[in-house]
């Protein structure tokens, strides 16, 4: 497929969709359908090299050209864990609530179903910490992302929760303003 081409559908989807994170799977079924294995291969790394795609970790790109605004790393878990439970937790929703002052700047902690993990990508770091919960027991404590390709955040109880929990630094929480934020809701 030509660069061009390859461009242009790619733009198509980021508007239509309003995603930015694409596996080499999804790639191979929309965008490179038509194409052979090794010419969509050989488009890929087209892309790569023309920065129309930026690799984020092994076999998954962000279009370097989607819509702004987009939550790169959140979206980035939707792709790498597709069939787990994944939420926003410990200090990045902690960071967001208020409780704590040191909001991680470099990357998001998630709680998830699957492993935890780490993954160190150019747009900060993804720091998956498992999980036993299930969704039904947790949802009630979770609130809607802003983003359609976002992912949901603890609130601060469950937030905080999930610290005691895996065992993290609850140092960091400012118990006072924990408590203020539990009145208030």
């Amino acid at each position: 497929m030509k660069a061009t081409a390859f461009r242009l559908a790619m733009d198509d989807i980021a508007a239509s969709t309003r995603f930015a994170v694409h596996t080499k799977s999804m790639l191979l079924k929309t965008v490179l359908a038509a194409e052979g294995l090794r010419n969509a291969e050989r488009t890929i790394a087209a892309a790569i090299k023309g920065e129309v795609l930026m690799p984020l970790c092994r076999g998954v790109y962000v279009h370097k050209y989607a819509l702004p605004g987009v939550p790169i790393l959140q979206e980035a878990v939707r792709r790498l864990r597709p069939r787990h439970f994944n939420y926003l937790s410990l200090e990045t929703a902690l960071g967001a609530w208020g409780v704590i002052d040191q909001q991680p700047l470099s990357g998001i902690t998630v709680m998830t179903s699957g492993r935890s993990q780490l993954f160190a990508t150019p747009h900060g770091r993804i720091d998956f910490t498992h999980t036993d919960q299930r969704y039904a027991n947790v949802a009630p404590e979770l609130v809607a992302p802003e983003h359609p390709s976002g992912l949901p955040m603890a609130k601060a109880r469950q937030a905080a929760r999930d610290q005691l929990r895996v065992r993290r630094n609850v140092d960091l929480i400012d118990w006072d303003e924990y408590r203020a934020i539990l009145e208030t809701a």
